[in-house]
């Protein structure tokens, strides 16, 4: 009697946990997430959401890949699929102050995502040996994402999902 009890009130608490992830406000941590008609990297693209929006997740169903949650966007008008890594359960608040007085330049955001600040990429750039060029067309080159599904396709590769 006592062991249907205990899986009785397990059972409960499993309920209760999906019951209460399903309803989970979660915010987006990247600047623009893309979000998809189906699980996975190569779905269609349903639309974007962009840093600190806030979204409802849904669903993630069992035999969905891992790593992957259903949601619904701001106002619950976009619902698709989001990858993990670029959403926090933290609520991210973008505001600015009335001291500010001049936001990052575009050259200030490509120096922090080479993990740079102004002052550390300025040495470099004194270095004359140094030459930036290529990386500076990398990270200028995007490739769309019907591209990368028609080349998984021909080489007879299957895109798996997130994190594994």
């Amino acid at each position: 009697m006592r062991k249907m009890q205990w899986c009785l009130a397990a059972c409960l608490l499993l309920t209760a946990g999906a019951l209460f992830a399903a309803n989970q406000q979660m915010s987006v941590t990247v600047k623009t997430a893309r979000v998809l008609a189906t699980p996975g990297y190569t779905g269609r693209l349903l639309g974007t959401l962009s840093y600190g929006d806030r979204v409802t997740i849904l669903d993630q169903p069992a035999g969905s890949p891992k790593g992957w949650l259903k949601i619904a966007g701001p106002g619950g008008k976009l619902q698709g699929w989001v990858n993990v890594t670029a959403l926090t359960e933290k609520e991210i608040v973008v505001k600015a102050s009335a001291d500010v007085q001049q936001s990052a330049s575009s050259g200030d955001v490509a120096a922090a995502g080479k993990g740079f600040n102004s002052d550390v990429e300025a040495q470099y750039k004194q270095d004359q040996n140094l030459d930036y060029t290529w990386v500076d067309n990398m990270e200028a080159y995007e490739v769309a994402p019907d591209a990368v599904d028609v080349f998984l396709t021909s080489g007879g590769l299957m895109a798996q999902g997130g994190a594994q």
